[in-house]
């Protein structure tokens, strides 16, 4: 039957008649014998004939022609399945291809998934989880603010973290000291935005309004002890020893705090440090007094150039170039025999040794822009240095000044001198830790510190370990040791870490790769200076490297002392008893305060429009060295 004819069978009236065989047809009535019989039910048949094939062709179109393989594995396993079950029902699905049973399966499966929800890894990551591993991972978290206390809540944390940014923190650590304010106080979902020299907290209250607050850095000044300060803050309110209003007064005192030095000892310090590395690079006894007095000198020469507001390059170059023309001058008149020595330790004077730092720890801890930016910083900084260095060459050479020996050979290490470069490098760090104005109490340890790291350099290069291996090994045993001890003594790794690498710094083979470049000679092609200068920068950043690793390395032992006393604390906070401790920090006016109350209580309504504590003048809110204001009673 043709398509046309199987059209018009749809459209014709069917009489259905009595079957052919005799008895009577269930669901049927009788029907006249009159007709014909066999017309009707050969229609009757046809449409259903047709019916069938339309279905056949709807279920070809909507699944796929299951495969000759699949046929044949899906006869094996219904003929397997057929002999384990012995007499049982057939499956429903047994007709189907193994094709088409997959598709079943997977689209239960997904079907599944999307009545079950989303599953754990798309949903929100709190933002109290970026605490963990650091100082501040066992928050006492206060109840929900409301939204007046919510908008101070953001102004403190952003304080907080402005001033950490300009006293020369790292970014991950501002980050976890605002998180962790913001959580101490109740603001749970806070959302930290930190990128180079900006910072944009935001909040949303529970009703749906928004709260942000930016700030911005225009510019930084190492000062470890007020880091040390804010850090103390930070674990105190995280701890719940500490209330809103007061962390506020501390803050606004700290904001004022006084370097622990004068300037001119800071100045000094700058000084002993280039004395002491030229000891420690083998220079003589004439040498030191003249790097320290050289040292002085330059740094004093940059600081009058910084009032001109000239772009800090300038100033580098024409830093470097003055104290590679003034140990050349004293070579030549033969004040000093090793003038390279002068030049090495002051070239460690001015690299960007804290920058470096805190460009290769925001890499490698997830905060690319921020280390985009400061890696451009220490980059023209390094570019400053070699292009001031090349300048003194060049100028020493115009005006007659006789050739440098850079290339010294090794000789064989002596009692005397392995002890007295570690005296030097013991100096090295407690200069470095006086001249970014730590406390009194980091002095010591940062000695420690650079003790350890100058005896492992020295033992690996006696050992023929590669220079930039060594540099990276030596460096681990700073940040592994800086991290538990800065921590001991309530501040951030850094305080510790940058004086130990001082000791560790490239300043000689930066000198000698630019002199190579700068007096290309018969001996010396342009093409090994270069190398060398690329080598001797990537030593020094083998350093920042390896202090961040061994300061992730020391987490255990972090955790091992303070883990167990911050449990503790939380308890006994928790469970409302009360305790007295000493709280190292700044308060206003240097007076001794007293304070009560439960630990991560909400801040009051009524006192949200109250006064603010005025913070002192400079002179009043000076720090003490152990405690500032003597015992807090909490």
């Amino acid at each position: 039957m043709s398509d046309r004819e199987l059209e018009d069978a749809t459209t014709t009236e069917v009489r259905v008649e009595d079957p052919t065989e005799p008895g009577p047809v269930r669901g049927s009535s009788p029907a006249p014998a009159s007709g014909n019989p066999e017309a009707g039910s050969q229609a009757l048949r046809e449409l259903l004939e047709r019916t069938r094939l339309q279905r056949l062709a709807e279920l070809r179109d909507s699944s796929p022609e299951p495969q000759p393989e699949d046929l044949a594995k899906a006869a094996a396993a219904k003929a397997a399945k057929a002999e384990r079950g012995g007499g049982r029902s057939k499956s429903r699905t047994d007709h189907l291809g193994a094709s088409q049973r997959i598709a079943q399966k997977v689209a239960r499966r997904t079907v599944g998934k999307l009545v079950s929800g989303t599953t754990e890894n798309t949903q929100p990551v709190p933002i109290v989880t970026a605490l963990k591993g650091t100082p501040y991972q066992a928050p006492v978290q206060a109840n929900e603010p409301s939204e007046d206390e919510a908008r101070m809540i953001l102004d403190l944390a952003a304080d907080i973290a402005a001033m950490m940014m300009r006293a020369g923190a790292g970014t991950s650590d501002v980050e976890v000291s605002v998180i962790a304010a913001c959580t101490a106080c109740g603001l749970a979902t806070v959302e930290v935005d930190l990128t180079s020299n900006t910072l944009v907290v935001h909040y949303s209250t529970s009703d749906g309004r928004l709260l942000t607050v930016m700030r911005v850095n225009r510019g930084e000044s190492t000062h470890f002890a007020k880091l040390a300060s804010v850090h103390k803050l930070v674990t105190d309110l995280v701890d719940g020893r500490l209330e809103f209003h007061e962390a506020r007064s501390r803050l606004d005192a700290i904001r004022t705090q006084r370097r622990p030095f004068p300037e001119w000892f800071t100045t000094g310090a700058w000084g002993f440090m280039v004395g002491a590395l030229v000891l420690l690079l083998g220079g003589g006894p004439i040498a030191i007094p003249l790097g320290i007095t050289m040292a002085i000198v330059v740094f004093q020469f940059g600081k009058l150039l910084g009032r001109t507001h000239l772009p800090s390059f300038f100033i580098t170059a024409i830093q470097a170039a003055s104290a590679t023309l003034i140990a050349t001058i004293a070579g030549d008149v033969g004040i000093i025999a090793s003038p390279q020595y002068l030049v090495a330790a002051g070239i460690v004077l001015l690299l960007p040794t804290q920058s470096l730092y805190s460009a290769v720890q925001d890499a490698l801890t997830n905060f690319p822009l921020t280390a985009a930016g400061r890696v451009v910083g220490v980059f023209m900084t390094l570019a400053g240095i070699v292009s001031g260095i090349a300048l003194g060459i060049v100028c020493g050479q115009a005006i007659g000044l006789s050739h440098i020996e850079v290339l010294v050979p090794k000789t064989s290490p002596h009692v005397v001198t392995a002890i007295l470069s570690m005296v030097a490098a013991a100096v090295v760090a407690m200069s470095g830790a006086v001249a970014m104005s730590a406390r009194r109490r980091f002095i010591l340890p940062a000695a420690l510190v650079g003790l350890a790291s100058h005896i492992t350099m020295m033992s690996l290069t006696l050992l023929d370990v590669d220079n930039v291996l060594a540099s990276l090994l030596a460096a681990t045993v700073t940040g592994f040791l800086s991290r538990p001890l800065a921590l001991r003594l309530g501040a951030p790794a850094i305080v510790l870490m940058i004086p130990g690498i001082y000791t560790l710094l490239q300043g000689l083979s930066i000198f000698t790769a630019v002199y190579q470049i700068a007096s290309e000679s018969e001996n010396v092609s342009f093409a090994v200076g270069l190398s060398s200068l690329f080598t001797a920068i990537l030593a020094n950043a083998a350093l920042a490297v390896g202090a961040v690793l061994g300061s992730y390395l020391a987490l255990p032992l972090k955790n091992l002392k303070s883990q167990s006393s911050a449990e503790e604390k939380v308890e006994e906070v928790r469970s409302g008893e009360t305790s007295t401790s000493v709280i190292d920090s700044v308060q206003p006016g240097g007076a001794k305060t007293q304070s009560s109350g439960s630990a991560g209580s909400r801040i009051q309504s009524g006192e949200a429009g109250g006064e603010k504590a005025q913070p002192s003048g400079a002179g009043e809110a000076d720090a003490s060295d152990e405690t500032e204001t003597g015992p807090i009673q909490i």
